[in-house]
């Protein structure tokens, strides 16, 4: 059976490590959604992996692991003043993925510091007005950061007519109140649940009371891009096969603890996230 880490920053790998991770991690059963944190960056990932596959190719006769989807974002951390340009490369990308992330609202004391309240609730209802007008074959998946701000990100969706039968919500590490979660459920959406996330006593809690079809695993990892420079000098297949490694261990104990709280066998919750993921992301991505 094969897993979905629904949100993983790949951006973050040095370019060199990247083929190796993916060889990596397939060879682990897991497939990954790569999330991005502003629309341009998205643009670099594109480029930089047409740029890996055209190099792996022309180096070597074996077929290059495949580029991973790709999802576009804007996080609430990297909002400026100036974000049209960002808004335009945010709506034009909706062509070329279905994939939306990461997105949302950051609304802790440290953050609100350096971008408003205003300014973030500004950028995301513009984001939403795009995706409510944006049209696709198969629904448009969006992974939502929703630091103090589930409610308002749940306001905000709804007064731009975000359905999530097109629109499907997923809170990413979910830290929210229990009104806002039994909110986020009844509005069609699910939580993309993380080792992180079961560290706290209310994170434990959250999981047993989510439906079993509601719910997503991820990692979130890695934590901070890698040095470039770095890992230019030292980065091999080894520090490729020990991140993908991790990341397995991650999904899998996650799934482990997950059974464990919820009081069901291992084996059933795997099957249930398997189809869960299906459902969502459709069974190319895994």
């Amino acid at each position: 059976m094969n897993t979905l880490d629904t949100h993983f920053h790949y951006d973050f790998l040095p370019p060199q490590t990247r083929g190796p991770f993916l060889e990596q991690i397939a060879g682990h059963g897991v497939g990954i959604i790569a999330q991005t944190l502003t629309p341009s960056g998205f643009l670099d990932l594109e480029e930089a992996e047409r740029a890996r596959l055209a190099a792996d190719a022309s180096a070597t006769s074996a077929t290059p692991a495949a580029a991973p989807p790709l999802s576009v974002g804007y996080h609430p951390w990297y909002m400026t003043p100036d974000y049209g340009s960002e808004l335009n490369v945010f709506a034009n990308a909706l062509s070329r993925t279905r994939f939306v992330g990461e997105i949302g609202l950051d609304f802790s004391p440290r953050r609100l510091a350096a971008i408003p309240a205003e300014l973030q609730m500004d950028i995301l209802r513009q984001l939403f007005t795009i995706l409510q007008s944006s049209e696709s074959a198969a629904p448009i998946v969006l992974s939502i950061h929703t630091v103090r701000s589930a409610s308002q990100v749940l306001d905000l969706a709804t007064s731009c007519g975000l359905d999530a039968a097109t629109k499907i919500p997923i809170f990413h590490r979910f830290a929210g109140t229990s009104d806002e979660l039994t909110r986020l459920i009844r509005a069609g959406g699910y939580i993309s649940v993380s080792r992180q996330m079961l560290e706290s006593k209310r994170g434990r809690a959250y999981v047993t009371q989510v439906p079993a079809n509601r719910l997503l695993l991820e990692t979130d990892l890695p934590s901070e891009p890698a040095n470039a420079d770095a890992a230019s000098a030292g980065a091999t297949a080894d520090s490729a096969g020990a991140l993908a490694r991790g990341v397995a261990e991650s999904l899998r104990s996650t799934i482990g603890e997950l059974a464990q709280l919820r009081g069901v066998e291992e084996a059933e919750l795997a099957d249930q996230i398997d189809h869960n993921t299906i459902c969502v992301f459709g069974a190319d991505t895994r």
